[in-house]
């Protein structure tokens, strides 16, 4: 059983059905959402309200992971996980993101959390990699 990769399901998992509190619970308090343009989103409720205004731009997201790697020791930790994720906006052209995740994790509440997230994309545009 690995804790990071639990994690990182149950991000992804909520991503997919665009459940909140899930989403949510994966973060500690204090946890960073960098998305890599503009300021980065800090705090548990911040992160809440910048993610549902975010997902409500579109009608299905699709986010997976192909691979990671994490080190932990007793009580915090970093690690990468490479992402894609198909978006279906209300409006527009689906577009692909392809990327990773640099990410540091805390033992927090009995539960491994993000306690900070940046993203580094690879590729975001047209799903046939024309962008």
């Amino acid at each position: 059983m690995d804790p990071i990769k639990d994690l990182l399901h149950l991000y992804s998992d909520a991503v997919c059905r665009q459940d909140a509190d899930q989403w949510t619970d994966t973060w500690c308090n204090s946890g960073i959402w960098d998305l890599g343009h503009g300021d980065p989103v800090s705090g548990r409720e911040s992160l809440r309200s910048f993610w549902i205004a975010s997902m409500s731009r579109f009608e299905k997201v699709i986010h997976t992971y192909s691979n990671s790697i994490s080190e932990l020791d007793s009580d915090s930790g970093s690690g990468r996980a490479y992402v894609t994720e198909w978006l279906k906006p209300k409006e527009g052209d689906p577009i692909v993101l392809h990327g990773f995740y640099d990410d540091n994790y805390v033992f927090e509440n009995n539960n491994w959390l993000f306690s900070k997230r940046t993203l580094n994309r690879i590729y975001m545009g047209k799903p046939d990699l024309s962008s």
